[in-house]
């Protein structure tokens, strides 16, 4: 039997947890592909950090934090650009890097934009999943499994919010047993 202390250290996986440390470590499947069709943002919550998936209009991904820096607005409802996502408040937009790039308000020659700075961690595409890793540079490599990477596989995938932690999970075991 684990003490409480015990469980603690082994289930909390948010920033700065042992646990949260490890599993950032690993690439995680964050949506499908096809979510993004319908709308070009998503809201994220995972490893403790609650994150907004978004497709630019140049079709690229990025995952960022999921409030403005300015005014802690809800970025879930931010614009799509060419080249990052656009605070829908005041319109000050983030690239994939978490960079704010533009700020309307601001008089020309202003540097305010290379003070600012939300989470923002890399995706990629694979098997009609798209992953994130959120751990430490030098980013690992996403595995190329074959159930992923094969030709003429016929992929379905679905999700569900378990109300559980991840190690009820790896013991298959839900909250209520």
């Amino acid at each position: 039997m684990l003490s409480r202390e015990e469980n603690e250290r082994l289930t909390q996986v948010g920033p700065g947890t042992p646990m949260g440390e490890l599993l950032r470590r690993y690439w995680h499947p964050i949506a499908g592909l096809s979510e993004l069709q319908e709308r070009p943002t998503k809201l994220v919550k995972i490893l403790g950090e609650s994150l907004v998936l978004y497709r630019d209009r140049k079709g690229k991904i990025g995952l960022i934090g999921d409030t403005c820096a300015h005014r802690r607005v809800a970025l879930i409802y931010g614009i799509p650009e060419e080249d990052g996502l656009r605070c829908p408040y005041h319109g000050w937009k983030y690239d994939r890097e978490g960079r704010c790039t533009e700020m309307p308000a601001e008089p020309p020659g202003s540097v305010f934009t290379e003070k600012v700075r939300i989470a923002a961690y890399p995706v990629e595409e694979l098997g009609g999943l798209i992953f994130a890793y959120l751990g430490p540079k030098p980013v690992a490599l996403l595995p190329r499994w074959d159930l992923l990477v094969v030709d003429g596989a016929l992929r379905e995938a679905g999700c569900t919010v378990i109300p559980c932690n991840w190690m009820q999970c790896a013991e298959n075991k839900g909250h209520n047993e």
